[in-house]
């Protein structure tokens, strides 16, 4: 039986929810996390794009980043020339890698314990998604890196990693208090429809099928509800008996709300009691046994059952402003030098 979603009673907070963690990985994971192009031995007449407190940012470092909107811009826009936003995706991948060689910087400054088996166990996970060793060395040969090129870029990233969680910008802690503020200044996002959890059997009969196969199939359908009533299984003779795709999962749909199946189903499926099973009910699939085990009236979710959703919501979104804020402190005391040519 399928487990409740809540997030399908409020689609304003799963918007915001998906749009904060976005920001989330583009400005907290995908600053800190060097890519494994930007770490290859940098390769001669590659121009300095910036210094941060001395240390030289080359121009490949922005590849990537580049490179991926690049692609995201053929991929939406009608216009296809991208000469003209190049120049515009560098200077923000400078802002991304100046952000995470200053965080690099600073992590350079605490003890991490067990970096070195923290690096080991990251990267076997990464080798665990090729097929084979020859395939990975395959991808590596490919972007021109090596083994010790993808160790660097891995120390990097767990250092800058731990850093941020010492620092609580990763991990933020968010009082009871403003989880509970916050549902009750947003109830009407958490507004859900009424909803029943719900299996059927159904015996399938085509739009133009004959008078007598309709019979027949109906006959076959009491039938198979007499023997529910007489105390036979409801999932067993949905798997022996239903003939649609839920069958298998012994005919359960999971929560449903109005609507997902035919009016003439919802009107008595909505209409019955928990565990109660229905008449046989025609629809133009052909003929429903129906049985609910589970109704959740229209109302507001109880705050308990949405509290750790918030939580994280609240979580990501200050972990987000944390970041940029100490980005910012950073960039107040560096000595940074630009010189990406904007021309």
């Amino acid at each position: 039986m399928r487990k409740k979603d809540n997030t399908q009673f409020f689609p304003v907070v799963m918007t915001l929810m998906a749009l904060v963690m976005y920001l989330m990985s583009t400005s907290i994971s995908a600053f800190a996390m060097e890519s494994k192009e930007d770490s290859a031995t940098v390769k001669e007449g590659n121009k300095i794009v910036a210094k941060v407190n001395g240390q030289p940012i080359y121009e490949d470092a922005l590849t990537p980043f580049v490179r991926k909107e690049i692609k995201k811009y053929k991929k939406y826009s009608v216009q296809r020339d991208t000469s003209k936003i190049e120049k515009h995706l560098q200077k923000k991948a400078l802002e991304k890698v100046i952000a995470r060689d200053l965080l690099y910087q600073e992590s350079q400054k605490i003890d991490i314990e067990g970096i070195e088996e923290k690096i080991a166990e990251r990267m076997k996970k990464a080798k665990e998604k090729y097929e084979s060793n020859e395939e990975y060395a395959s991808y590596l040969k490919t972007r021109g890196l090596t083994e010790k090129d993808v160790k660097e870029s891995t120390r990097r990233s767990i250092a800058v990693d731990e850093y941020l969680k010492m620092k609580g910008i990763r991990e933020p802690e968010v009082p009871e208090e403003e989880i509970r503020a916050y549902y009750n200044r947003h109830k009407r996002s958490f507004k859900r429809e009424e909803t029943i959890m719900a299996s059927h059997i159904l015996i399938m009969v085509k739009e133009e099928a004959k008078p007598e196969e309709r019979e027949e199939a109906r006959a076959k359908a009491e039938s198979i509800r007499k023997g529910i009533l007489a105390g036979e299984d409801f999932a067993e003779m949905a798997k022996k008996h239903s003939t649609d795709s839920r069958a298998s999962q012994g005919g359960d749909l999971g929560y449903i709300n109005r609507k997902y199946m035919p009016s003439e189903f919802d009107e008595v499926a909505f209409a019955l009691k928990e565990s109660e099973v229905s008449e046989v009910v025609h629809t133009k699939h052909g003929y429903h046994i129906i049985k609910v085990t589970e109704h959740i009236p229209e109302g507001i979710t109880p705050y308990e059952e949405v509290r750790d959703f918030i939580g994280k919501f609240l979580k990501g979104e200050l972990a987000r402003k944390n970041y940029l804020t100490h980005v910012k402190e950073l960039k107040s005391k560096a000595k940074i030098e630009i010189l990406l040519d904007e021309s």
